[in-house]
């Protein structure tokens, strides 16, 4: 195995451990912080689309980047609208999807295609991969917290929301698993692929993630989501600075 393989499957793993960190936090932590969390989410996948993803994407496919960002964009709204939003908050109140296993198939989804940016970035070079690994299980908290409130809201037990969600966490792997094969044989796949995924946290960043920080109903509220935000930005950065610029 690959030292490429093995960052991916170990980042595919710590992002699914990341995801099931719900279940081992009081749900009344959960409410207090997850709107803090979720700017923290907001700020950091943005920050990887525009400080490194974006940019990679464009020196490894040159201006055809643009124009794959794009459809990744739009293919993942046309999902978003077909499957149905999986949460939003009206004045901090979750509202609550229509059946559980439309969220499951829509985290399902998204899994996917976070296994396939991370492995597309590995591919392309470790200092980009170490930044899509830190983005998405920055996003992968808030998410699945969100996730696991709203099952255990839906009236599901613990332990059958939190295999229901793990049981989810692995179709990340198929997205991992179907690039490395794919860049094995097609010329160029890996920069299509981070092009593909700079558009779809684009996507998450600015429509699923960045409202949250304008939502709250007090002063405070708002504040503790754009410090969530900033925080977010400050640590790709940091990573992004700190990461050695010539290993591949």
């Amino acid at each position: 195995m690959t030292r490429q393989s093995i960052l991916i499957f170990a980042t595919i793993i710590l992002d699914g451990l990341a995801g099931l960190s719900g279940g081992l936090l009081s749900e009344r932590w959960l409410i207090r912080h997850q709107a803090a969390l979720t700017g923290f989410a907001a700020g950091a996948i943005l920050a990887a689309v525009f400080l490194d993803i974006l940019p990679e994407s464009i020196r490894e496919a040159g201006p055809n980047a643009l124009t794959w960002s794009f459809g990744g964009f739009v293919v993942l709204a046309i999902i978003e609208w077909s499957v149905g939003q999986r949460h939003h908050h009206a004045h901090g109140d979750l509202v609550f999807p229509t059946l559980p296993p439309s969220l499951l198939i829509s985290d399902a989804l998204h899994n996917i295609g976070d296994g396939a940016a991370v492995a597309a970035a590995f591919l392309v070079s470790t200092k980009i991969g170490i930044v899509v690994a830190v983005a998405v299980i920055a996003h992968e908290v808030p998410q699945e917290v969100g996730d696991y409130a709203i099952l255990r809201a839906a009236n599901w037990r613990r332990s059958l929301a939190l295999l229901a969600l793990g049981g989810v966490q692995l179709t990340a792997f198929a997205g991992a698993v179907g690039v490395m094969l794919a860049a094995e044989h097609l010329e160029h796949f890996t920069a299509v692929i981070l092009s593909v995924a700079a558009g779809t946290f684009l996507y998450i960043g600015a429509t699923d993630l960045l409202p949250e920080i304008h939502s709250g109903v007090t002063p405070s509220a708002r504040v503790e989501r754009m410090y969530g935000f900033l925080a977010g930005i400050a640590l790709i950065a940091v990573v992004s600075l700190v990461s050695p610029s010539n290993i591949k």
